[in-house]
């Protein structure tokens, strides 16, 4: 049956609205289990978690739905529209249209606060890895934040010239380090996490996570100014992909036989599976240590989750606001590699404070970029 057009003919209806319009009920359906995501644990039931990372192309599926109704059946914009803006929430966690660039109210003693997942300095690229090194440490001497937290941190003997811990300490402002390793190589590396601050740090500790021997959370109770915070950074569980994994799917598609394909896919599900759960059990880990925190708490580093997962919302639900929410500004897209894309690394705070001027650093010296944030303890 068609509908009536001008003159009182009637207008055939398309072909292709039909499999469009159960298309756009799968990209509805979709985007709702993408938002249940972040309620269920992936131990409950992983594959929801799954779906969240798919938020963001399931968000540009339901606009483009919305695009075609807009120019052929008005009402059928309908459904995508409403899932749309159930989530509306969830949106200025991926993307920020104007950045503050001043405090939102009266703060005490202001500092900025960087984080990084510095990837070894680069130290497996044996042509290179000097050149990175010093181009990270240049960096850093440009941003000069008051804390530093690096992730995959490399700490090496003396009279290395990849030594970076000593330099900090002794060429720039920083005065106190708290770091952690869960690697000790015979060639005298040692790799972990690491926070530098220019004010004194009066405690630290770490938070052991028993399945997994290479991530860790360290925290750091800094004095500053009059006040005292805690500073976690940490480094959750990764998905292990390997060069042959990221070959495999940016060569999907027709001509992958059947037995390939199926190894290689299950392979690439099995390690999400195991990575989703893990991470929710270290956030897990850290909420209970931060719950018990007499100071106001600062959480930054590389969670390998987007802010469509349980972990993300995992600390928010603790208390804590997104500085990239607060003061940043376009995508704020952190992991520069294939998967998981958009932004990973993270800058959390406690309500106590108040942030602005959030970065995301467009340098890219490794396969995570730099974030940057302003902020301090509210009041006069």
């Amino acid at each position: 049956m068609g509908t009536e057009g001008p003159g009182g003919k009637a207008r055939k209806v398309s072909r292709w609205h039909r499999p469009i319009w159960w298309l756009n009920g799968l990209a509805v359906l979709s985007l709702l289990v993408a938002y249940l995501s972040t309620r269920v644990d992936p131990s409950t039931w992983w594959p929801l978690a799954l779906v969240g990372m798919a938020y963001p192309y399931l968000l540009l599926a339901n606009l483009l739905c919305i695009a075609w109704w807009l120019l052929f059946r008005r009402k059928r914009m309908l459904p995508s529209l409403v899932a749309i803006l159930l989530g509306w929430g969830h949106l200025g966690n991926y993307v920020q249209f104007s950045g503050t660039h001043e405090p939102p109210g009266p703060v005490r003693t202001p500092f900025t606060l960087m984080s990084w997942n510095v990837r070894l300095f680069d130290l497996y690229n044996w042509t290179h890895n000097q050149q990175t090194r010093d181009e990270i440490m240049e960096l850093i001497r440009v941003e000069d934040p008051d804390i530093l937290c690096m992730q995959e941190f490399l700490n090496v003997e003396p009279g290395n010239p990849l030594m970076v811990k000593d330099t900090l300490l002794s060429d720039y402002r920083f005065t106190h380090c708290a770091d952690a390793y869960t690697v000790r190589s015979r060639g005298g590396h040692y790799i972990g996490i690491a926070i530098f601050s220019t004010w004194p740090i009066l405690a630290r500790g770490s938070i052991q996570f028993p399945d997994e021997l290479n991530n860790l959370c360290l925290w750091a109770d800094i004095a500053v100014g009059q006040d005292t915070i805690r500073v976690y950074t940490a480094h959750l569980a990764s998905l292990r992909f390997g060069d042959v994994d990221y070959a495999f799917m940016r060569d999907l598609g027709p001509g992958k036989g059947d037995s390939s394909f199926s190894a290689a896919g299950g392979r690439i599900l099995g390690r999400l599976k195991d990575a989703f759960i893990r991470r929710s059990a270290e956030v897990d880990k850290m909420v209970a240590h931060m719950r018990k925190s007499p100071w106001p708490v600062v959480y930054c580093g590389d969670l390998n989750d987007t802010p469509m997962s349980f972990s993300y919302h995992e600390l928010r639900r603790a208390g804590l606001s997104d500085a990239f929410v607060e003061g940043g500004k376009g995508l704020g897209r952190t992991y520069i590699g294939d998967v998981p894309s958009f932004r990973i690394d993270h800058i959390l705070h406690g309500p106590q404070f108040r942030s602005w001027g959030f970065r995301t650093l467009p340098d890219e010296l490794g396969d995570h970029r730099a974030i940057i944030s302003s902020m301090g303890l509210a009041g006069e």
